[in-house]
C-alpha cells in the first residue's frame, strides 16, 4: 500500500471510530432521557358528594392516585370511601345566619416517614366547619393499588374558635403535625401544633412558633430534606412570596422562630397573579409547585427555584394536592 493510500485508510478508520463513539454516547444520552423518572407522586381529588354523607361526623370521599413525576402519567388510583371518625366528640353547634350550600375541600396531602398518607379536609355546613384527617396506612409499594390499605379518620378537635380551619400541614417528630390554621379558610392565619394520635390542637407552644401578620394569607407548608420549612405568603401586593423558616433558628429577643421572605414566585418572567395550589419537595431536594395552567385548563406541576422564585413547567397533573412518596 502506498504512503498516500495508507494515510487515507488511517484517516477513514479514525473517522469511523469517532463516529461509532459519538453514536454510542448519543444513544446512551437518549436512553437516559427516555427512561421514566424514579420519583413518583401521590395526588388526591374530591369525588362527588354522597347523599348519605353526614358532614358533621364523616369525611368526604376522595380519590388517591400515583403518578410518574416526569410525565404526570397515572400509574394507579383508588377511591377512599366516606369514613366515620374514630374520635367522635360532641361539640357545640353554631348555626350560621348566612352560609353557602354545604361543601367539602381538601387542604393538604402529606406522606409520613413510615409511608402513611394523611389527607386533611374541611367540610362546611350550616352548623359550622368540620375538619378531618384521613389516614391511609399499610401501603408497601407506591405503585400498587391502595384498595388493600387501611383507612382511618379523625376529626380535628380543640380549636380556639368554632370557625377555624386547618388549611395546611406538615409532619413533625413525636407523631405531631405543624398546621396552618385559618379563619373560615381566610385570614387571619396562625401556626398550631396538632397531635396526630388524638386529633387535638395542642394549647401549648413548645416550638416557639411565630405570630403571623393578621392580614396576610399563608398556605402550602412543605419541608426540604434538611428540615427547612417553606410556605407561600400573600400580603398587600397580592403576589405570592416564598417564605422559609427553621424551627431551630429563633430570634434572641423573642425566642420565636424567625421567618425569612425569600422571593416572589414567577413564571415566564412575570409574577404570579394567584397563589399556587400546593408545594412539595422531592427526595433530591427539588421544590415543586402545583398551579393552574390556563393553556390546558387544568392543574400542572412546576419546578421552583428557591433563590429566584422562577417556575418551570414539568407536566400536566390533574389533582388538587400532591406529595412525594418517601425515599426508599
Amino acid at each position: 500500500m502506498s504512503p498516500l493510500k495508507r494515510r487515507q485508510f488511517t484517516q477513514l478508520a479514525a473517522a469511523s471510530l469517532t463516529s461509532t463513539i459519538v453514536a454510542d454516547l448519543s444513544s446512551k444520552v437518549l436512553a437516559q432521557k427516555s427512561e421514566p423518572s424514579q420519583e413518583v407522586i401521590y395526588g388526591v381529588n374530591l369525588l362527588s358528594a354522597s347523599k348519605e354523607q353526614n358532614r358533621e361526623n364523616q369525611t368526604p370521599s376522595v380519590e388517591v392516585s400515583v403518578a410518574d413525576l416526569a410525565t404526570g402519567k397515572v400509574l394507579s388510583k383508588a377511591s377512599v370511601p366516606v369514613l366515620s371518625v374514630d374520635n367522635l366528640s360532641s361539640r357545640p353547634k353554631t348555626p350560621r345566619a348566612f352560609f353557602l350550600p354545604d361543601y367539602d375541600r381538601i387542604t393538604k396531602l402529606i406522606v409520613l416517614a413510615d409511608g402513611t398518607i394523611v389527607i386533611s379536609t374541611v367540610s362546611s355546613t350550616r352548623n359550622g366547619y368540620f375538619n378531618y384527617l384521613i389516614s391511609i396506612g399499610g401501603i408497601t409499594s407506591t405503585v400498587e393499588s391502595i384498595t388493600s390499605a387501611k383507612f382511618t379518620a379523625q376529626t380535628v378537635l380543640d380549636f380556639e374558635k368554632f370557625n377555624q380551619t386547618v388549611d395546611s400541614l406538615l409532619s413533625l417528630p413525636k407523631n405531631q403535625l405543624l398546621s396552618l390554621v385559618g379563619t373560615e379558610g381566610i385570614t387571619p392565619f396562625a401556626f398550631r401544633t396538632l397531635d396526630l394520635t388524638t386529633g387535638k390542637i395542642l394549647s401549648s407552644d413548645d416550638l416557639g412558633l411565630p405570630q403571623l401578620p393578621p392580614t396576610h394569607r399563608f398556605a402550602n407548608l412543605c419541608q426540604d430534606p434538611k428540615g427547612n420549612i417553606f410556605a407561600t405568603e400573600i400580603g398587600s401586593e397580592g403576589v405570592p412570596v416564598l417564605v422559609s423558616m427553621n424551627l431551630q433558628d429563633k430570634a434572641i429577643a423573642t425566642g420565636k422562630v424567625k421567618i425569612q421572605r425569600l422571593t416572589p414566585l414567577n413564571f415566564e418572567g412575570r409574577p404570579l397573579v394567584n397563589d399556587v395550589k400546593d408545594l412539595a419537595f422531592s427526595s433530591s431536594g427539588q421544590l415543586y409547585a402545583l398551579a393552574a395552567d390556563n393553556r390546558v385548563k387544568n392543574n400542572a406541576l412546576f419546578t421552583v427555584d428557591v433563590k429566584t422564585g422562577k417556575m418551570g413547567l414539568v407536566s400536566e397533573l390533574a389533582v388538587e394536592k400532591f406529595a412525594f412518596s418517601p425515599k426508599a
